[in-house]
């Protein structure tokens, strides 16, 4: 079992697309180590999430939670894996080299040159400076570290713009999340800005291939993988669901980040463990895509065909959102186009990345022998 543990409501910034209702909430000791508690009562080895708001404002009670289950893992045998996502304004040397030691990988959450229109501190100052010194020292002690980005109605113009500071700075692993807020004001324009800088986007993975750079660019490879896993795309997602459930700071237990204190998903709490009626509901409204996707072409490589579900008044509801259709049916032939050019040279990278199941494994020693 993978838990995402939302230590706190609290953050040192205020992003303007971020879904967390900031608040005083923190999550206590006794909640924390009952998390891991139920997380080991479920496999053999576990994950834990350090989530917020901003898990850095609660370093202490990370110290804890590493030191409670190293405890567990030399008197039981069970084994815990630990990531967390941070803006990175607390990062500093003694934590990451905490970090090193007890194997924590960090994701970190950074716009690139848009930083300044949409992470900002309380007093509305922009957070890209005070960063810059944070990422070179990040990618020191972890190399693998993955960059997060997200992309805003206001900022779309310059996700490709990002996604090449990202990797500029020396991150191998990028992701792009879309903010996809029903309130969020994307237009027509906007979404055929970001088809623009999609297609920009996709120029550079090719020539990054060609020019034989390691790299992983969420957006892309998550949707070549789409199409070479098939149906079974989705069943590893709706799999990979089911094992990484989302903790509130009071314990509560729900299927994903988004719902955290939304009463209607709530599947029980880490002291009780899981109510089965209640998760059995939740996955039986997800378990076939909503009536306009059913026979859509990209239904199986849809992100979201199964991942839907929302409330509407006291309901549960299946739907997609037109923003999430139409970003799928933008995104798809624009991806497939490039992998196909790629497939189409022979491009030995491009092959083995995709093709040869021993490809992270062996790529990864060979970095560790560079």
């Amino acid at each position: 079992m993978h838990l995402s543990l939302h230590m706190t409501n609290q953050c040192n910034l205020r992003c303007s697309y971020c879904f967390v209702a900031l608040g005083p909430e923190r999550m206590s000791r006794d909640v924390a180590f009952a998390a891991a508690d139920f997380a080991k009562s479920c496999k053999l080895s576990s994950g834990l999430l350090f989530y917020g708001g901003e898990p850095l404002l609660e370093r202490q009670l990370i110290y804890d939670v590493v030191d409670y289950t190293q405890g567990i893992k030399k008197h039981e045998n069970h084994t815990f894996y630990y990531k967390m996502t941070t803006n990175g304004v607390l990062l500093d040397e003694a934590f990451l080299k905490f970090a090193q030691k007890v194997n924590l990988t960090i994701a970190f959450s950074h716009d690139g040159k848009a930083q300044d229109d949409c992470r900002l501190f309380p007093d509305g100052r922009g957070s890209f400076a005070v960063l810059e010194e944070k990422i070179p020292l990040l990618l020191q002690y972890q190399p693998y570290a993955v960059g997060m980005s997200v992309t805003d109605p206001s900022t779309v113009h310059r996700v490709c713009e990002t996604v090449q500071y990202l990797r500029d700075k020396g991150f191998k692993y990028i992701t792009v999340g879309v903010n996809y807020d029903r309130k969020a004001p994307w237009t027509r324009e906007k979404l055929k800005l970001f088809a623009e800088q999609y297609r920009k986007m996709g120029e550079l993975y090719a020539q990054w291939t060609a020019d034989e750079e390691k790299f992983y660019l969420s957006s892309f490879d998550m949707k070549i993988l789409s199409h070479l896993k098939g149906e079974k795309y989705h069943e590893d997602r709706r799999q990979m669901m089911q094992n990484q459930l989302s903790v509130a700071p009071d314990g509560k237990l729900y299927l994903a980040s988004r719902h955290i204190d939304d009463s209607e998903f709530s599947i029980g709490d880490v002291f009780n463990g899981i109510d089965q009626i209640k998760l059995d509901f939740l996955l039986g409204k997800g378990a076939t895509p909503p009536e306009p996707c059913q026979k859509c072409a990209i239904r199986t490589r849809c992100n979201y065909a199964y991942d839907t579900l929302r409330r509407e008044g006291d309901e549960v509801v299946h739907d997609i959102s037109p923003v999430q259709c139409a970003h799928e049916r933008m995104l798809t032939p624009i991806v497939d186009s490039i992998a196909e050019r790629l497939y189409n040279e022979g491009n030995a990278l491009f092959m083995h990345k995709h093709y040869n199941e021993l490809y992270p494994i062996m790529s990864l020693v060979e970095d560790r022998g560079a």
